[in-house]
């Protein structure tokens, strides 16, 4: 948009990206002699140092005796910011020309959004959004600061053959119809006088003081100060948080988060399909968080969370110095006082939703539930015995079917299909024109017994190693070897644990603990040992085993002494979140703790 032969009006929304990106752009392609940017007067003389020391986010604050603190964020991502920057690489002037007295205007109503301009053009973008504000009326407060800067410019095109004036969208059409009148002697209200201080924000605060999520303005930073960095892209960033999140953080000690390339990909559809339901393009931190507790669970949407809003750039001065940004509050330590403050970058209004998220207790609560912990009341998680069983049967079921499989047999069919056609030998053999049928002999036993084995080489990781006997008859004994109940006490008489291996036998029957019997044979780790009471107190002559290697040579001369076999089924046949979910189970410290377990076990 032109302003006569030597204006050209760029328009703006605070703390986007694109807007940012489109002011570089015109800064690249064209000359400019001045860049004015629409903010307040008043911040001429601190705008310089506070934009000098980016990446570090600072904040200049105004005061007067009596109201609120009014403070501009100094947001990489902002056209404002970008202008100035932009002004000190090309060697020019630029000038604040916002109206002196800081006002705060009415929210605006809800815009299209930016990522739209992408595809649609920047300029086809501003004229529907410019379209969206006037719909709404006019605001005493734009048509102020309208007439103000309109004078202003006027007066800077006398000055500067070539002008690039940022100006928010909700002052264009004021502008534009104050400049085309040409008046110079508009009369305004009295100008107030601030007490100003910059200093840098709390790195903790930033996502209440910038217009992006952090992390989204640390990947920008990026980009801007490399050259070898792809363009940067907001949808791109916020795939980079969930990738990074997964690669960065771990679930627990020693145990990276095993979250697929599928299961992020899925996270990130359904957060696709949240930002759609949103009326939105790019997703709300809500979303986001929503998103990865429902394909990752509880503690990766804490993990993803805690990575939105993680800057990469900060000040390494005291904490003390640095302002304390909330929703509508901010303490300012030089003035040691907290009060009521308001964003002039803030276009929209921002409030609280709640997430339901579970963090782990500090160490404090920690050592509390630990002292009040009964060592001898002890029991399961009812849920996770459902689960586990529903594994545990699925699992004798495939065992049994690949059983059946090995003691098949193939023949050339002659009066009967018997159990069905061979398929595979029938076009093996095609070119003789013969049929095959294959024949299941009738199983003799079933299966009682099988043992997973997840980790077989770190039995130091697992000192929790005991038998549990079933409840009634729909469980099984259950012999396994885990973590320390005491390594993670999430809640008053509740413990994560994490499953090294495990042994389940159904029907149920009361069996000695393999982990303290006195055996002639040397077993050198607890895989070997559950595999022998496996062997030992099985009544059937099949064990199923699920394990990530085949049986070893120990393992197969075990059951050969005990004229059992072992049928291997890979771990690798289940999906990595179907073993997350099997091997984190919970401790509680009695059948009392089973009435508010559920507040504090995550998915």
């Amino acid at each position: 948009m032109q302003l006569g032969d030597s204006i050209t009006i760029l328009p703006y929304l605070h703390g986007k990206t694109v807007f940012a990106q489109e002011v570089r752009k015109h800064c690249l392609e064209r000359h400019f002699d001045c860049i004015v940017v629409d903010l307040p007067e008043c911040f001429q003389d601190d705008l310089s140092d506070a934009v000098d020391a980016l990446p570090i986010v600072h904040a200049i604050v105004a005061r007067q005796a009596t109201g609120p603190f009014y403070f501009l964020p100094i947001d990489p991502c902002d056209a404002t910011i970008e202008g100035i920057r932009q002004s000190f690489q090309l060697h020019v002037p630029f000038v604040a020309v916002g109206f002196p007295t800081c006002v705060q205007g009415a929210p605006l109503p809800p815009l299209p959004d930016e990522y739209a301009s992408l595809s649609l053009g920047f300029d086809a973008y501003t004229t529907l959004c410019l379209q969206t504000l006037q719909d709404r009326g006019d605001d005493t407060i734009d048509e102020l600061n309208g007439r103000y800067i309109a004078l202003r410019l006027r007066e800077l095109q006398t000055r500067y053959p070539s002008i690039l004036a940022l100006v928010h969208l909700r002052n264009v059409t004021h502008i534009a119809s104050w400049f085309k009148k040409a008046v110079t002697n508009i009369p305004f209200p009295k100008v107030e006088s601030y007490e100003i201080v910059s200093a840098p924000v709390n790195p903790d605060h930033l996502y209440f003081a910038l217009g992006q999520l952090p992390f989204v303005t640390g990947k920008y930073e990026k980009e801007r100060y490399s050259i070898f960095e792809e363009p940067f892209d907001a949808v791109v960033a916020v795939k980079d948080l969930f990738r990074e999140t997964r690669d960065n953080y771990s679930e627990e000690p020693d145990d990276v988060i095993t979250l697929s390339p599928v299961r992020i990909q899925a996270a990130l559809t359904f957060l696709r399909n949240l930002t759609v339901l949103s009326d939105n393009l790019l997703p709300s931190l809500f979303d986001i968080v929503e998103a990865a507790k429902g394909v990752g669970g509880n503690n990766y949407g804490l993990h993803i969370l805690k990575g939105a809003r993680y800057y990469p750039y900060f000040s390494l001065d005291d904490k003390r110095d640095m302002l304390a940004v909330g929703i509508n509050k901010m303490r300012v330590p030089v003035w040691r006082t907290t009060n009521e403050a308001i964003n002039l970058f803030r276009d929209h209004t921002l409030y609280w939703r709640t997430l339901s998220l579970r963090p782990d207790p500090s160490e404090a609560r920690k050592k509390k539930y630990r002292y009040y912990w009964n060592p001898f009341g002890m029991c399961s998680h009812v849920p996770e015995d459902v689960t586990i069983e529903r594994f545990n049967g699925s699992i004798r079921h495939k065992a049994h079917k690949m059983l059946l499989e090995d003691l098949a047999r193939t023949e050339k069919f002659s009066t009967s299909v018997k159990d069905g056609i061979d398929i595979r030998e029938t076009l093996r053999n095609w070119h003789t024109g013969s049929l095959y049928v294959r024949e299941l002999p009738p199983a003799r036993g079933n299966i009682d017994t099988v043992v997973i084995i997840f980790d077989e080489h770190h039995d130091d990781r697992y000192p929790n190693r005991t038998t549990w006997y079933a409840e009634h008859s729909e469980e099984s004994t259950l012999t396994f070897y885990a973590t320390d109940p005491f390594d993670q006490l999430i809640g008053p008489g509740i413990a994560r644990c994490t499953y090294g291996g495990l042994s389940l036998l159904f029907p149920p029957r009361p069996v000695p603990d393999v982990f303290q019997l006195k055996t002639d044979i040397e077993l050198k780790n607890c895989a070997a040992r559950l595999t022998f009471g496996a062997l030992l107190f099985s009544k059937e002559k099949v064990i199923a085993f699920v394990a990530e290697h085949r049986p070893n040579t120990l393992q197969h001369a075990m059951a050969r002494a005990f004229k059992k076999r072992l049928i291997w089924i890979p771990l690798s046949t289940f999906s990595n979140e179907t073993l997350r979910k099997l091997r984190r189970f919970h401790i509680l410290n009695g059948k009392d703790v089973r009435s508010w377990a559920t507040r504090f076990i995550g998915d």
